[in-house]
């Protein structure tokens, strides 16, 4: 893929991958010029493999909508955003700009360290960056035994996301525990950019908005924020919205972190 074989490329490269996802894997390695790296692959035919998955999906989505009950969830709609979205993820010299950016816009943020990439030794199936060391945030008892302070490093991650969101307008959006590593004491590593999220300004203020009409329990506020930023149907009961609107926010609004269930919050915001 590079024109050139490993030996010529790599000091050292470890055959046995460091981790594997859906469409790739990586490999720790070391440059000549001595730069610890870890090179991302593609796995071998990934592509005709997406291509048959997706016909499949596109097949059955039109087959749900002619489900009235599936109809109101645009099947079709949501498989041509996944197509756009995997596609885009089969093609590393995207996530390779991705990254790039996210360093011009983190640049001087001392909280944030965005793996360095190689943009020579690297191609639309191969990507080749800097090995980030650090601990998954995922590990509590390794944070714990490392003398990290969980407080701060949480502190860290959520500044870091909202600056992403409303002040440069991309985001990361990705953000599973195996892609977030502490590497200081209130320093966050960020992996895996191959999926990122715009936000315009319009939808910045709205999603602002959003935020506050919960914390002031506004739902009649929240109720026209919704309206306003999803696509409703044409014979949307904007009584019975409001009415589910209003004891969502009331149930999770004034209720205490200790006791907050994300879980059981997502699931009764995905069915209203």
């Amino acid at each position: 893929e590079l024109g050139q074989s490993i030996d010529e490329i790599f000091v050292e490269f470890n055959d046995e991958a460091l981790a594997s996802a859906s469409i790739g894997q990586v490999h720790e390695a070391r440059l000549h010029s001595g730069e610890h790296v870890v090179v991302k692959v593609l796995h071998d035919d990934i592509e005709k493999t997406i291509a048959v998955d997706m016909d499949i999906l596109a097949g059955l989505a039109q087959l749900a909508d002619r489900v009235p009950e599936f109809r109101g969830y645009r099947p079709q709609v949501a498989v041509a955003e996944f197509r756009r979205a995997i596609e885009r993820e089969l093609d590393f010299r995207r996530e390779l700009q991705n990254m790039e950016e996210f360093t011009r816009n983190f640049g001087d943020d001392p909280k944030i360290r965005i793996p360095r990439t190689y943009r020579e030794f690297s191609s639309k199936r191969v990507l080749t960056m800097e090995f980030l060391e650090g601990i998954k945030i995922s590990a509590p008892d390794k944070l714990d035994a490392a003398g990290y302070d969980r407080e701060a490093l949480a502190r860290a991650g959520a500044s870091i996301y909202l600056d992403m969101m409303f002040t440069q307008g991309l985001y990361h959006a990705d953000p599973h525990p195996g892609n977030i590593i502490a590497v200081g004491d209130d320093v966050i590593g960020l992996l895996d950019y191959g999926m990122v999220g715009l936000m315009n300004e319009e939808l910045q203020e709205s999603i602002a908005d959003m935020l506050m009409s919960m914390v002031g329990n506004e739902p009649e506020q929240l109720t026209a924020i919704i309206t306003r930023l999803g696509t409703v149907p044409p014979d949307l009961d904007y009584g019975s919205l409001s009415l589910e609107v209003a004891d969502f926010a009331g149930h999770y609004g004034s209720m205490p972190l200790a006791q907050f269930d994300l879980s059981g919050a997502l699931s009764e915001m995905t069915e209203i």
